[in-house]
């Protein structure tokens, strides 16, 4: 199965800061900007006509839409997950201490270094729209420091996850919007999504990841469909919405999607590989972002 590498990014805020409704988008841009300022060397305005596009850190990292040229639109898919924190009071004031999560997925993982530099850069340009300034304190893999500035970066080994133990029962806890699309729109109401829908965009993103990465995946997409059927589907989910602003687009875009608990039952054997890696790498649309991230519990 894939393999990830969780990070822990721990940050000494230096300024004020708001963080707006939902982090992810702020923290994924200001990887973004940082991550290209430091890896793009043509300087040209499109990664698309770079001629070093299929080599670049940024395009295999951060857009890797580019370096899949050739791909159809739908099978696009960035190798990384941003988790922003889940806090209750969204103003972070001067001096305090705070963190958020990151996910490597595949390749990307060996690109660790230009990462963790990146987040430097990122903490010291400054965060939202009044960028507002932070000192990156360390980047962390469970309780082992990696990265800090002015040391070399230490060993680190990736993570494979073992699938949860034989169960006939799992619990989904939807704690960011869950965005699927399905039939060209993204599914809002509850009673339109089924466990033979929610498993296969689950089923479509491990794939497309281990595309991505060389790795070997030997799941049946006829046989995981079928079985999907005979599984029991419960959700209590709401609507939910989230609002980022697009620098890309210059607006305010609306991120609508379902959060709340599904319980699958059944045979669910063919299952618990991906439930178990779709915790970590989230499911459905603007998962680098954080959405469509879950609390798997079996029983």
């Amino acid at each position: 199965m894939l393999p990830l590498l969780l990070l822990r990014i721990e940050v000494k805020q230096l300024a004020n800061l708001q963080l707006p409704e939902y982090a992810g988008s702020m923290l994924r841009g200001a990887f973004g900007h940082a991550l290209k300022e430091l890896a793009c060397t043509t300087k040209m305005p499109s990664c698309v006509s770079c001629p070093l596009a299929q080599i670049c850190v940024y395009t295999q990292v951060f857009e890797a839409p580019v370096h899949q040229q050739g791909q159809p639109q739908q099978q696009f898919v960035n190798p990384y997950v941003v988790k922003a924190p889940h806090m209750a009071n969204r103003l972070i004031t001067q001096n305090t201490t705070w963190h958020f999560d990151m996910v490597l997925i595949g390749k990307a993982i060996e690109q660790l270094p230009i990462v963790a530099y990146a987040w430097q850069k990122a903490c010291h340009d400054g965060f939202g729209k009044s960028q507002s300034q932070a000192q990156l304190l360390g980047v962390y893999q469970n309780n082992t420091l990696l990265y800090q500035a002015g040391r070399p970066l230490a060993t680190y080994t990736p993570t494979t996850i073992t699938p949860c133990p034989p169960t006939a029962e799992a619990h989904l806890q939807f704690i960011s919007p869950l965005r699927i699309q399905h039939q060209n729109h993204i599914i809002l109401q509850p009673k339109q999504l089924t466990a033979p829908i929610l498993l296969t965009a689950l089923f479509n993103r491990v794939q497309r990841l281990a595309q991505l990465n060389g790795v070997l995946f030997d799941l049946d997409f006829k046989q995981l469909f079928s079985a999907a059927n005979d599984i029991h589907f419960e959700a209590k989910l709401k609507r939910d919405t989230l609002t980022r602003y697009s620098n890309r687009q210059h607006r305010l875009m609306h991120l609508d999607g379902l959060v709340g608990d599904i319980t699958l039952s059944g045979d669910l054997s063919l299952f618990l590989e991906l439930l178990s890696v779709g915790e970590y790498i989230h499911v459905g649309k603007n998962a680098t972002l954080g959405l469509g991230e879950y609390i798997l519990k079996a029983s």
